[in-house]
């Protein structure tokens, strides 16, 4: 294989130049940190590794292979980019432990009544006359089953709840999934659970999926945990349900417009939890993402498969 130019976008990741060197002698890194760094080397670029808008990748005369930052892509899911030969990888698995740590604790933020203690806390309130419950022996069900939302099952699972989970391409109950069904019976897995997970990529079919029928068909004293992308859940109709306690509340990690606007009535919310969207984050994360894509740079070199392709059709990650 010829010499390959890999450019670096803005980020953490743009101080790793020297590992992705150290992968083969054939690349030669560059750091694209401003836009117009991005315009003048994305031209015979080979490999691109961060989020390529669409007016640098119109421009790339050679380009082969993205690999996206983390683990969504959707943003590089325009025509141009599905039309062509150009290779979307992302980097699953980097942030699995902890978006299942995140979705684990905003369920016991509901089950241990932390909110209620810590809002007491501030009006110097101590009582313990706070609804406080365990997990063990519960229900919950988990939408999507890729890496985040398979280790998401397995910790729920390990912690004594019966998981349920759903998906369009798994057909074996994984480890940690007591019970496997399809979309289509989603309404009927909802109507038994006492937490529901979204751990699904932002797609065309997945865009809007949680809505007012979703929250009509879980239990009144059921929960909503969203780690995934805001989009997936229809935000007005959330509000909605949380307003009239269709539901009982929600720990909300993202959100239709991030940052979420002032004026956005999450805020005032009493049986809502919001966290910034740093379900991800974490310094073990970043860790992995170099590991990854180091492995893929060695991959590429040596034309093997990549790990973590993405069907750009279909736009998700091929289980």
């Amino acid at each position: 294989m010829a010499d390959i130019k890999l450019v670096v976008m803005d980020g953490i990741w743009a101080d790793w130049l020297g590992d992705y060197e150290a992968v083969s002698e054939q690349i030669t890194a560059v750091a694209a940190r401003k836009e117009d760094d991005l315009a003048r080397e994305i031209v015979d670029a080979d490999v691109v590794f961060g989020r390529l808008p669409k007016e640098p990748f119109l421009i790339a005369r050679k380009l082969r292979w993205v690999q996206s930052i983390g683990v969504g892509f959707e943003t590089m899911l325009y025509p141009e980019m599905i039309e062509s030969e150009v290779t979307i990888t992302n980097t699953a698995g980097a942030f699995d432990a902890a978006m299942a740590e995140h979705a684990l604790a905003l369920i016991l933020n509901w089950t241990r009544g932390i909110t209620p203690a810590e809002r007491n806390r501030k009006d110097r309130i101590y009582t313990r006359q706070i609804p406080v419950s365990q997990i063990d022996g519960r229900r919950v069900c988990v939408l999507g089953l890729g890496t985040i939302g398979r280790n998401t099952a397995i910790r729920l699972h390990h912690l004594g709840m019966h998981v349920t989970a759903v998906d369009t391409q798994v057909t074996d109950p994984p480890e940690g999934v007591d019970d496997l069904v399809s979309p289509d019976q989603m309404h009927e897995a909802l109507g038994s659970a006492d937490f529901v997970v979204v751990a699904l990529p932002l797609t065309d079919g997945t865009r809007g999926l949680v809505d007012s029928a979703c929250f009509k068909s879980m239990p009144e004293h059921a929960y909503l945990v969203n780690i995934a992308r805001g989009p997936i859940v229809n935000e007005g109709d959330l509000i909605e349900a949380l307003r009239e306690s269709t539901i009982a509340g929600a720990g909300l990690d993202v959100f239709d417009e991030e940052p979420l606007p002032a004026d956005s009535p999450l805020w005032d919310m009493p049986n809502a939890v919001i966290t910034p969207h740093i379900g991800g984050r974490s310094d073990e994360g970043y860790t992995n993402i170099r590991q990854i894509f180091c492995e893929n740079l060695r991959r590429y070199t040596r034309n093997l498969p990549l790990l973590n392709v993405v069907d750009k059709q279909r736009g998700y990650v091929l289980q």
